[in-house]
């Protein structure tokens, strides 16, 4: 973790780059998969948690909290899934439903270390059942790129709604401590709906990245009175956003834990200035 991201200047810092490590991690454990999806039989995952108060080798905490590493594992196992190949560089689409899908986008955009484009294409394709599908290559994109690069990967249905998203930051010199200084931006978040039921309480919170700047690793969290909710079950988190880019997440939690107080959102991230939204 030193040598990739650098010395931790304390305790909040070292637990960050150990959730970026984890999250690498775990997704190309099933990415990797998911590029021989027809090929293999699965995966088995062994250790999901440890026995004790630890930063590795876990997708859940001692305290219930689920780490960046399982929401990447979630992400990579998509039903519909765009991923980039570490390796090659080529962006694959993978179906891991029986349906077929016509009419998709795979859209690809790299951004370098300031948040400019330093590429974008968009490419028409077509899914069929069980399907991995090469959409493109960004190899001598990132061949001779300086720095920490970004890839942004989205793909679109036929109105353009995003249905996979997905981000990796790439050094081709393998030093990924000038993310320590990355500029600070600001996203906008908004409740969209609210929906309380006997035993569980849920918001739908829409968070979108208004700057010019690439929001990196960003992480909401439901609190109350300061301390984080455990457990708490978000259908999105520790994700990035280019700019311009909204994503929609739902966050739902037991009501007992909530110990008869309101709690709200924080929000934080490598780069994102903190701010918290009041829940009702």
């Amino acid at each position: 973790m030193i040598k990739r991201y650098g010395d931790p200047v304390n305790m909040e810092d070292f637990c960050n780059k150990m959730q970026l490590m984890n999250a690498v991690g775990y997704q190309g454990i099933f990415e990797a998969a998911g590029h021989k999806l027809n090929e293999i039989g699965g995966v088995l995952l062994w250790k999901i948690n440890s026995a004790f108060p630890s930063v590795i080798w876990q997708v859940y905490d001692w305290f219930l909290m689920p780490n960046a590493g399982y929401y990447f594992m979630q992400n990579a196992l998509e039903p519909i899934h765009i991923q980039l190949n570490p390796i090659d560089k080529k962006v694959l689409a993978v179906n891991r439903t029986y349906n077929s899908f016509p009419g998709l986008i795979a859209q690809i955009d790299v951004f370098g270390q300031d948040s400019k484009s330093i590429f974008h294409e968009e490419k028409n394709i077509s899914l069929s059942a069980t399907d991995v599908k090469e959409t493109a290559s960004i190899a001598s994109v990132l061949a001779g790129a300086k720095g920490v690069n970004f890839v942004v990967l989205n793909l679109k249905n036929n109105t353009g709604k995003s249905i996979s998203h997905n981000v990796y930051w790439f050094s081709n010199e393998g030093d990924y401590r000038l993310l320590n200084e990355m500029q600070k931006t600001k996203v906008d978040a908004k409740v969209i709906s609210c929906v309380k039921e006997k035993s569980e309480n849920s918001w739908t919170i829409q968070i979108t990245n208004t700057s010019d700047k690439l929001a990196f690793f960003i992480r909401p969290q439901l609190i109350v009175a300061e301390d984080e909710v455990l457990p708490s079950y978000w259908t999105s988190n520790y994700f990035t956003l280019a700019p311009s880019e909204t994503i929609t997440v739902i966050v739902s939690c037991p009501i007992v834990k909530l110990n008869g107080r309101n709690p709200a959102i924080k929000i934080s991230g490598w780069n994102v200035s903190n701010q918290e939204l009041l829940l009702k």
